[in-house]
């Protein structure tokens, strides 16, 4: 949904000593419109939609970023807490609740994933069979 990873050529190593690599871990969610740039984000974080994650900063596990926060360049974010803003400021730490609906959200993702590569990738005519069905009011059961 428009996310930018950017790094840069394999092997190479930028002015500050950072690899051009973005890193991203398990059940991580990656808002739309949002652009990482050489960075790491750790295992269960939500990234909202139009976030900026700059190089070389560090996301660590278990973090919520609001939508259109900022991260600034060589900037940590320690586990267990909700940020947002540009610059980024920190708005308080996650409950349990929370962090386990980072889970969710990111295994959602991967199944609305999975429904969309069936249907649309690669090009084909399932989706038009679909729609017939569902016009027709036929009960349509995906996966």
């Amino acid at each position: 949904e428009g996310v930018v990873v950017a790094g840069g050529e394999v092997g190479k190593v930028l002015e500050t000593g950072f690899p051009p690599d973005t890193h991203i871990g398990h059940y991580c969610s990656i808002g739309s419109g949002s652009v990482l740039v050489s960075c790491r984000v750790d295992d269960f974080v939500d990234v909202g939609d139009k976030c900026t994650i700059l190089e070389g900063a560090w996301v660590e596990s278990q973090v919520i970023l609001e939508p259109g926060s900022l991260v600034p360049a060589y900037t940590r974010i320690p586990s267990g807490g909700r940020w947002g803003g540009n610059p980024i400021k920190f708005l308080g730490e996650l409950g349990d609740g929370a962090k386990d609906g980072i889970k969710q959200k990111a295994i959602g993702r991967g199944v609305m994933a999975k429904e969309h590569l069936i249907e649309f990738l690669p090009v084909g005519s399932t989706y038009l069979h679909l729609e017939d069905l569902e016009r027709e009011g036929k009960t349509v059961i995906q996966g």
